[in-house]
């Protein structure tokens, strides 16, 4: 029987808090005929997480690559900016800007080469997983159900091979995007636009960047999970009805094989 003392505080901290918050915004605004409030919904559900399970390291002036969190957070929100001002271009920018944050405090123990390569490549990876998920956005229901697959995913794999606190936060992000998704708002057509998509992203980007670079979470494991945002816009081409569900469908495989792939590992260093 599972630890009532691990699991209780899990469910809290990763599943209960954000969605109460990431709900309780969405619906203080559901008569709000603006995008914002879906992203930023979002991001203070993550954010709760965050305070309730990181509460008690974090420091300021920031010691750790995670105390940083915060003003990753807020770059985060400069995706609303970027979706109203029309030019997706400065999605590249701002997504360097945030792969900056999470990679600096690397800099004297991996060296400059190093970090410069995790931070184009990862910013290159969120920069395409936005463009995909903005595109599908206001016409198709896949990108909140597949950032929460993909983040719920993401975070089962890093609690069992990596990291216990960035899976958590994972998970929390997960739970967010899929309250978002599933929430009805009124007067806004669709629940779950660019600018929800391009937080979302940033801030599972930033996770996993945090799991790479800190945690010892492969790459290869980062470059199947982004894999899985390729599955909507490929059955988008085949204009069927129902596309959306088989796209869904697709993007758990490399998923499974992540969760697969940490479990592999962890048996092969002896856990259990």
């Amino acid at each position: 029987m599972p630890d009532s003392s691990f699991i209780f505080p899990l469910l809290l901290q990763s599943l209960l808090i954000p969605a109460a918050v990431c709900g309780a915004l969405l619906l203080m605004f559901n008569a709000s005929h603006r995008a914002w409030p879906v992203p930023v919904a979002i991001a203070a559900g993550l954010l709760a997480s965050y305070l309730a399970t990181y509460h008690a390291q974090w420091s300021f002036p920031p010691h750790q690559a995670l105390d940083w969190m915060p003003l990753v957070l807020l770059l985060a929100l400069g995706a609303i900016g970027v979706e109203r001002s029309g030019r997706p271009l400065l999605r590249l920018p701002l997504a360097l800007l945030v792969a900056a944050v999470v990679a600096w405090p690397a800099l004297g123990s991996a060296g400059i080469a190093k970090i410069l390569l995790s931070i184009a490549s990862i910013a290159l990876l969120m920069t395409a997983c936005w463009s995909a998920l903005a595109q599908a956005a206001p016409r198709r229901p896949t990108p909140p159900l597949l950032l929460a697959m993909v983040a719920g995913g993401a975070g089962l794999a890093l609690m069992i091979d990596a990291s216990q606190l960035i899976g958590q936060l994972c998970g929390a992000l997960g739970i967010a995007a899929g309250v978002a998704g599933l929430l009805p708002r009124r007067r806004l057509p669709g629940n779950f636009g660019p600018a929800a998509a391009g937080v979302a992203v940033l801030l599972l980007g930033a996770l996993l960047a945090y799991a790479h670079i800190y945690a010892g979470f492969g790459l290869g494991l980062v470059l199947l999970l982004a894999a899985a945002f390729l599955a909507d816009p490929l059955m988008a081409l085949r204009r069927q009805p129902a596309a959306w569900l088989a796209s869904a469908v697709l993007a758990a495989l490399p998923v499974m094989a992540v969760v697969g792939l940490a479990v592999k590992a962890m048996q092969d260093s002896g856990g259990y």
